[in-house]
């Protein structure tokens, strides 16, 4: 670890001298016999502490002080003056021009190794916690940047219920996407065709419907330059401008765009058992008219048979000489057996009633889905 550097500034040579060999063993050390010369080594090679005399042939060191705050505004230099005066208002004034700690001279050198020692402490303590919060303060941006990010993600699972075709999901992803400043094409596979759009309304190009077709049997994600591809069974999301030079944000994009593509697939399938739903709607339909027409058929045969046997059997009664009694018993026989023929009729018609309210009912559902 590389020693601290210290400015030495004072107009004495002797004091310079001691106080360099003091601090030879731990600390890098530069002198100066004025203020002004230190403050131009200042600016090309800030120091971890300043040594400052008060009492300086060019300017007095509250000045220097001064300069040095100024030239250091995140204050990673620390200044200790040092100084023959001991009095309050010394020390304020020292304190109002920026400096960190006081020495009064003479000073023995193990009290001027402890001052050194306890701002370099202090240094250490502080540049410490100025990591800490700034690790703090990325990890809280980061966070919400997720927050934001995944929130993104939500919203689009949520807008994705209702769209109602391969177009209007198209056209969600596209949305999703610019929100988070990704540049994409777009292929969704249905049974009897498919979408590939690099925009809401702009077809992809045959060079990127190659593309599509080369890749999307490479697994879930494959990457190539700084390009991703995303790939399901139905749909697949090309991402042009990967962040492949930053980890965090790279993989941050690989989850988020796998979950959109996820919800995309889900969303397709439902597509697909929607339309398979109302392909069965329309055939039990047509089923039912037939059904109908043929009730009607069967409902016109019926009652023509049935007519034709109560004349048949009106005309027979002449010729059995049966007796009146008789007669009745077999006109009630015949009546007994229509009206059992009529009821099984309007059996079957309940039948065809209710299977016409639960198609009604399922296509409302369908509908509202």
């Amino acid at each position: 670890m590389e020693r601290p550097l210290v400015y030495i500034i004072d107009d004495e040579p002797n004091i310079r001298e001691l106080i360099e060999e003091l601090l030879s063993e731990n600390y890098q050390t530069e002198t100066f016999e004025s203020g002004l010369p230190a403050l131009d080594k200042f600016k090309q090679q800030p120091p971890d502490i300043v040594l400052l005399d008060l009492n300086l042939p060019d300017q007095d060191g509250f000045s220097i002080c001064e300069r040095i705050k100024e030239l250091d505004p995140d204050q990673h230099t620390t200044i200790i003056v040092i100084t023959g005066f001991e009095s309050t208002e010394e020390r304020i004034k020292s304190y109002e021009a920026g400096c960190d700690d006081y020495l009064v001279k003479p000073f023995i050198a193990k009290e001027l190794l402890a001052k050194v020692d306890k701002v370099k402490h202090y240094q250490n303590k502080k540049m410490d916690l100025q990591t800490q919060h700034s690790i703090a303060q990325n990890m809280a941006f980061q966070a919400m940047t997720e927050a934001s990010q995944y929130g993104i993600v939500l919203q689009f699972i949520k807008q994705t219920f209702v769209t109602h075709n391969e177009t209007e999901l198209a056209e969600a992803i596209f949305k999703t996407l610019n929100q988070l400043d990704l540049s994409a094409c777009v292929q969704l596979r249905m049974e009897h065709s498919s979408l590939t759009l690099r925009s809401p309304d702009q077809p992809c190009s045959p060079i990127e419907e190659e593309i599509f077709e080369l890749l999307s049997r490479r697994g879930r994600i494959f990457d190539f330059h700084n390009k991703t591809i995303f790939n399901d069974k139905h749909a697949s999301i090309l991402i042009k401008n990967m962040p492949v030079d930053d980890e965090i944000m790279y993989g941050r994009f690989r989850d988020i765009i796998a979950a959109i593509v996820e919800g995309v697939e889900s969303r397709l399938i439902d597509f697909t058992r929607k339309a398979a739903l109302f392909q069965v709607m329309n055939h039990i339909r047509s089923t039912m008219s037939v059904l109908e027409k043929q009730f009607q058929e069967h409902e016109r045969s019926t009652t023509e048979i049935m007519d034709h046997l109560m004349l048949e059997m009106q005309s027979g009664f002449q010729f059995l000489d049966l007796s009146d009694e008789q007669e009745a018993f077999f006109m009630g026989l015949i009546e007994q057996s229509m009206k059992n023929l009529v009821a099984l009729y309007m059996n079957g018609r309940n039948i065809d009633d209710q299977f016409t309210t639960i198609c009604n009912e399922l296509s409302d559902a369908l509908s509202d889905s």
